[in-house]
C-alpha cells in the first residue's frame, strides 16, 4: 500500500517514512491532534542524528535539517560517499523508517495515553 512512498514518493520530495507516518497518525487521531503529533514528529526528524536503528551495519549519522528525502539522503550520501543504489544507503533508509515509526508510536502513546 505504501510502496509509492519510497525514494521520497519517487521524486525525492517528502521523506516516505514521514508520509506513511502521517497517514497512520491520521488514522487514529482527530484532525487537530493529528496535526500536532505530525508537527512534533517532523520537528524531531529535522534535528535527529539518523539513523539511530542500525542492526546490520554501523553507518555514519547525519542531521537532515529538513523533511525532504533529497536533503536527508543527500547529506548522508555526501558525507559517506555511498551511492543511491548502495546497500549502505538502503540500510540507512530502512533504519530511518524504523526510527520514524518508533518516534511516531512514542508521540502517539504520550498524546493518547
Amino acid at each position: 500500500m505504501f510502496v509509492n512512498a519510497g525514494a521520497g514518493y519517487q521524486q525525492a520530495a517528502l521523506c516516505g517514512s514521514l508520509g506513511v507516518a502521517a497517514v497512520c497518525i491520521g488514522a487514529v487521531c482527530d484532525p487537530d491532534t493529528s496535526k500536532k503529533v505530525l508537527v512534533e514528529l517532523e520537528n524531531w526528524y529535522r534535528g535527529a542524528e539518523l539513523p539511530i536503528y542500525q542492526p546490520d551495519m554501523t553507518l555514519d549519522t547525519t542531521v537532515a535539517d529538513s523533511i525532504l528525502c533529497a536533503d536527508s539522503v543527500g547529506k548522508f550520501m555526501e558525507k559517506t560517499g555511498f551511492a543511491m543504489g548502495s546497500d549502505e544507503r538502503k540500510t540507512r533508509c530502512a533504519g530511518v523508517a524504523a526510527d520514524v515509526t518508533k518516534k511516531m508510536v512514542e508521540l502517539l502513546n504520550a498524546e493518547l495515553a
